[in-house]
């Protein structure tokens, strides 16, 4: 039998929280191991005296979309989680900052909701009330000077209260249209200075909106204070391609040319748009995911050795990886749309937006010369999963001719990044009894099983990161600049959609993209 992908795989219970611990980070010059493992933190015993950490210099963090999805799902329950670790600086506090009108207790009431709903930690009573004294909310335009003044003063008042200390930490939950704005009106105020932003993804809507934005964004901000935020690299699994890679000396020699054949990423989803119809109008599988998240794992797993772990010299590498890449063909880039779409709230009856997206591209170097990445996302699938696999070559000799015996699949390598996070190594052996059966077998490493507990959502981490001032897990310019410009072809002239049933593995066109070969992460496996 094959090895059970991980779209098959019921979903495990999760227990304890884990999260990576300042002191065990070595600042900007990194071993690998200081983060790609995952170290266990402190967790606080019930009903603990709650303490912050003196490691991190004080900031006032300003959340620009406050009354957003993603401020509800990720953005406060990552910091009650940190707060909770004692991972958040001793001068620390969070204002919210959006159009909506609403009071301090109203966001302090919001914020216990989004808690409980979407933390691993509930809210704790003793705790809560000390992290909610450290909630407020602002209502305002992003573009009213008045608006930023009043921000100005509201910080100031805070500095005196939470012994922020003048630090500021911006992050910017908003579409991207709002980023000019909100750039233009910080410096105004004068509250650019010295202050760290973090931008959500996708950074720009196309190549030339991509440039005109970083544009904008450089006549306030230096490089330096700059975070692109691709929350998927926060991801234990993902982080752990480094060290898989790079710590083993077993894997890397056959990461290469001479002994694969071909290499998935597969990022998809069961659930469809999620009520954000007028969101995914404007974006569509391609941005939202393949320019983000495929890509930048693909770098991870494409990428030569970095010279060291500081954060230009891993990123110097994952964007040669860009520069190398293109698509095979880019009139062969499958576009499909689940049957339902165009019926969802703010969807345009007529949509040509793809909800799916496969795609084949080459990376022209000697390390990867001829051997394809496939790389495939899409809503209403037949399961949530995202998950790499490296298909290696055939023995080159078949030992058992002239026998009834058939090699059965070839060898490959999964590293399952959501749910059930681990790493598959499927090879054939001989099955026990009289004469020669071969069978699949497989040698699996389960991070539950191994370590134990809960992994931290990737926002902890990432933020804590930001905070940090640490961009080896954020994107560059020159790597925002790249992505879109493999893609732009795409975008220029996309291939008509087709549409595919909701529950299905998507369009049939997916499927001919791979051939002679099948997906893995399917019921039926690559041969």
């Amino acid at each position: 039998m094959g090895a059970p992908s991980i779209c098959e795989r019921a979903s495990r219970s999760r227990v304890r929280p884990r999260i990576p611990s300042p002191r065990s980070r070595s600042g900007s010059s990194r071993d690998g191991s200081s983060w790609c493992r995952s170290p266990q933190g402190a967790t606080r015993e019930p009903g603990a005296k709650h303490r912050l950490s003196a490691e991190l210099r004080p900031q006032a963090v300003v959340i620009f979309g406050a009354s957003g999805d993603l401020t509800k799902r990720k953005l406060l329950p990552a910091f009650w989680n940190l707060f909770l670790q004692g991972l958040l600086p001793k001068g620390f506090a969070i204002t919210g900052y959006a159009r909506t009108q609403m009071t301090d207790d109203e966001f302090r009431e919001q914020a216990r909701e989004s808690v409980k709903l979407y933390c691993r930690m509930p809210p704790d009573d003793d705790a809560w009330t000390e992290f909610a004294g450290r909630l407020s909310y602002l209502p305002g335009e992003f573009a009213n000077e008045g608006a930023m003044k009043r921000l100005e003063r509201h910080l100031a008042s805070v500095d005196e209260k939470f012994g922020t200390e003048g630090g500021r930490f911006f992050y910017a939950a908003t579409p991207t249209t709002a980023y000019p704005d909100i750039v233009r009106r910080l410096a105004e105020a004068g509250l650019h200075r010295d202050a760290k932003i973090v931008f959500e993804k996708p950074f720009g809507h196309d190549l030339a909106s991509a440039r005109e934005l970083n544009a904008a964004i450089h006549e306030v901000f230096d490089e330096s204070q700059i975070f692109r935020i691709d929350h998927y690299l926060g991801k234990e699994t993902v982080q752990n391609i480094l060290a898989f890679r790079f710590a083993n000396g077993l894997f890397e020699p056959v990461w290469n040319r001479k002994y694969l054949d071909h290499v998935e990423l597969t990022v998809v989803e069961d659930i469809g748009i999620e009520g954000r119809g007028a969101f995914y109008e404007q974006t569509g599988a391609i941005r939202d995911l393949v320019v983000t998240h495929l890509f930048q794992v693909m770098t991870f797993l494409a990428m030569e050795p970095p010279v060291s772990f500081e954060p230009n010299r891993l990123r110097d590498e994952t964007v040669k990886v860009l520069r190398s890449a293109q698509l095979c063909d880019p009139t062969q880039v499958v576009r499909g749309q689940y049957r339902g779409y165009r019926e969802e709230p703010g969807v345009a009856p007529d949509s040509t937006v793809e909800t799916f997206a496969g795609l084949k591209l080459e990376i022209d170097n000697w390390r990867w010369a001829d051997v394809p990445f496939f790389l495939r996302t899409g809503k209403r699938l037949a399961a949530k999963c995202s998950e790499i696999t490296l298909k290696f070559l055939k023995v080159p000799f078949n030992v058992f001719r002239g026998t009834d015996l058939d090699l059965p699949m070839r060898d490959h390598l999964t590293i399952r990044i959501q749910p059930n996070e681990g790493i598959t190594l499927a090879v054939n052996a001989k099955k026990p009894g009289p004469g020669l059966e071969l069978e699949r077998v497989t040698m699996d490493f389960d991070y539950e099983e191994e370590f134990g507990g809960q992994i931290a959502d990737a926002y902890e981490l990432l933020l804590l990161e930001a905070m940090e001032g640490d961009h080896t897990l954020f994107l560059r310019e020159d790597g925002v600049d790249r992505a879109w410009e493999i893609l732009q072809p795409v975008l220029d002239n996309p291939a008509p959609v087709v549409e595919y049933e909701p529950g299905s593995w998507g369009p049939a066109e997916a499927d001919a993209l791979i051939a002679p070969h099948r997906w893995h992460a399917t019921p039926a496996h690559a041969h």
